[in-house]
């Protein structure tokens, strides 16, 4: 009797605790869900009890537009964007980047091919279209939900979520304001994770999940990946880019399980290929894949659409997708190392085999080119980031349909890069060779005709005019061999890379003469890659953060009208030049606006936003500054 007294009360005490420590951890939270329920703001049916963690839906109090625009004060302030006005009580409260309208538009035009793709599989199964759910899970204003609501057809709902009170307000308020439908967008207060879990089973997953959030996304991956619906879309955003394209790589692995390159030319490309490979291996972990349909590096930001399907059989040949990159610190050239090898029965796959490969045979100790060592990175998704046939369906939509987003002549240009993009793994820059091999640099269309008479392929990319293709680096090598010939160096040391490489002999045959596509070919006179539209074009502070004079409701208005003419007015660079060898900087003192601002490369963000006085440019860090052992995590 007196051993079952004590097991019972060390049970109660260990409880006690228990709930001591979620309170201490969890008080605001549950302070604020307290004060709604005194409030008479939520009911205990508005509480979804199929979970230990509450979720609270707030009831809307009856409004109209006419009693919204009464209850307006001369500090209100207006932001539109296509179809959406959002309003805010006063300046403090406003977190809106017009470089995101990009984001929105791009996502909405996915979610409008995914619906059409709906379509057509629910009529291949002789089965009636289902409108799709749609889960925005970082809310805010709802501006996003509402542009969705107004601008996407075909939706059952969109649960707009957000764990801030106010957030929740504001959506009520946004969508009645901007007349949308009642209960097509449903304010819900919830932690983001915590809502996803809640609804991963059939049938109240989503069609559509959209995280987009500001900084990292990896802590919302694990809920993401399960709550969307079977081959459903999944939107992610990163805003971390200075992490994932190798500014901070003990940062990169504690929240991506990747080691990136530093100092890389392709570094944007490796950023997506670390995304797309976190979402990949959550997903294995419940028996699902991921296949992409466009995969974007942007501005400041890095954005995927990828579909999710369940599939155990696919979840173990996801170790044939991953990959490592051996890179030679000298010259550049890597080589690939699969981090598994799938050999597939296509008669019976259950009896598909599945090995660990051997290590490349040309790879050895020291890279072959230049005699200097290799440095390891990875792993890496390496499968196609793009639906190409996806891709081409929305730029017929883009044709049909030219005055739908204000950003269209951007959307076209990054699209079409896409769509024409190699699916081989990373790039080069033209300048590269010629910097290694100390070469005047030539025109891009003579090293590509080269390389297309050889009868390789050759591309861009979405991200800058870069050279992709599936050339082997040998051959790209004899190309640059050839080049010298005709335009030789200075005298080269002979410890340096250029003396190595140029002191092999040329192996392959090599012919400058000019090909039809070395310049593009059809698409060569659409704009691809067209400038920024003003200065300290990227991430804005958090709302509520900023130490600016005040602005009157007119002079806001204004600068948002202008940011969205000059979305429309953008024109693209005149200059199709080839940069010029780079020359040698003379050490001087940095100013503070050439400078890296430190919390945007630790973080992805920064709470000044254009207050800062320090760059905000992931390629603006000197090759002296001193990386952060104690990055904030």
């Amino acid at each position: 009797m007196l051993n079952r007294f004590t097991n019972s009360f060390r049970r109660s005490i260990h409880f006690s605790i228990n709930i001591i420590t979620y309170s201490k951890y969890n008080k605001n939270y549950i302070a604020g869900t307290r004060n709604l329920f005194k409030s008479n703001q939520i009911n205990m049916e508005d509480v979804n009890t199929t979970s230990t963690t509450t979720t609270t839906t707030s009831n809307s109090v009856p409004m109209s537009i006419a009693k919204i625009e009464s209850e307006m004060t001369p500090n209100t302030i207006k932001v539109s964007e296509n179809t959406t006005t959002i309003l805010y009580n006063n300046e403090n409260e406003v977190f809106y980047n017009p470089v995101q309208e990009f984001n929105r538009d791009m996502s909405i035009l996915m979610i409008k091919q995914f619906i059409q793709i709906r379509k057509k599989e629910a009529e291949a199964k002789g089965k009636p279209f289902k409108k799709v759910k749609i889960l925005e899970a970082l809310s805010a204003t709802g501006l996003r939900s509402i542009r969705y609501a107004k601008e996407i057809g075909d939706v059952e709902y969109i649960l707009a979520n957000d764990i801030e009170q106010s957030a929740v307000d504001s959506i009520n308020k946004n969508s009645v304001y901007n007349g949308v439908e009642e209960g097509l967008i449903r304010a819900n207060r919830g932690d983001a994770s915590m809502v996803m879990m809640q609804n991963k089973d059939f049938p109240n997953n989503y069609d559509v999940v959209d995280v987009d959030p500001y900084g990292s996304p990896a802590k919302f991956l694990d809920s993401a990946v399960q709550v969307v619906s079977e081959g459903g879309l999944l939107c992610i955003t990163a805003t971390d880019a200075a992490i994932l394209c190798g500014s901070y790589p003990e940062t990169c692995f504690h929240k991506y399980s990747t080691v990136p390159l530093t100092n890389s030319g392709y570094c944007h490309e490796m950023g997506l290929r670390i995304l797309l490979k976190s979402i990949e291996t959550t997903a294995n972990k419940y028996k699902r894949v991921i296949v992409p349909i466009l995969s974007l590096s942007v501005d400041f930001y890095m954005r995927v659409f990828v579909r999710v399907y369940t599939s155990p059989l696919e979840a173990k040949k996801s170790m044939g997708k991953m990959c490592n990159v051996f890179s030679c610190i000298g010259c550049g050239s890597f080589h690939i190392q699969p981090c598994g090898v799938v050999i597939v029965d296509e008669q019976n796959q259950n009896k598909n085999k599945y090995k660990v490969p051997f290590l490349n045979k040309e790879m050895g100790t020291q890279c072959e080119h230049c005699t200097k060592p290799y440095v390891m990175a990875g792993p890496f998704y390496n499968a196609p980031l793009h639906n190409v046939e996806i891709l081409k369906s929305a730029l017929k939509y883009l044709d049909e349909n030219p005055t739908l987003f204000n950003t269209v002549k951007r959307m076209y240009g990054v699209l079409t890069s896409a769509s024409e993009e190699l699916p081989d793994l990373f790039y080069w820059k033209v300048d590269h060779f010629s910097h290694v091999l100390h070469l005047t640099t030539p025109q891009q269309s003579l090293i590509r005709s080269a390389i297309l008479n050889a009868g390789y392929q050759t591309s861009s990319s979405h991200i800058a005019p870069v050279l992709k293709t599936n050339a082997p680096q040998k051959f790209l090598w004899d190309v640059w061999r050839a080049y010298a010939k005709e335009h030789p160096p200075k005298q080269l040391s002979e410890t340096s890379p250029a003396y190595h490489i140029l002191a092999k002999e040329i192996q392959h045959k090599i012919d400058f003469t000019e090909h039809p596509l070395a310049k593009g070919g059809e698409s060569a006179n659409i704009p691809k890659y067209l400038p920024n539209p003003k200065e300290n074009w990227g991430p804005k502070a958090r709302a509520g953060t900023k130490k600016s004079k005040k602005r009157t409701n007119d002079e806001m208005n204004n600068e948002m009208n202008n940011n969205n003419n000059n979305n429309n007015n953008q024109e693209q660079s005149t200059d199709t030049k080839s940069p010029t060898k780079p020359m040698k900087e003379k050490k001087q003192k940095l100013l503070p606006s050439e400078y890296p601002c430190q919390q945007y490369l630790k973080k992805g963000y920064c709470k000044k936003g254009d207050q800062c006085k320090n760059s905000h440019s992931i390629t603006n860090k000197p090759h002296n500054a001193k990386n952060n052992s104690n990055n904030e995590i």
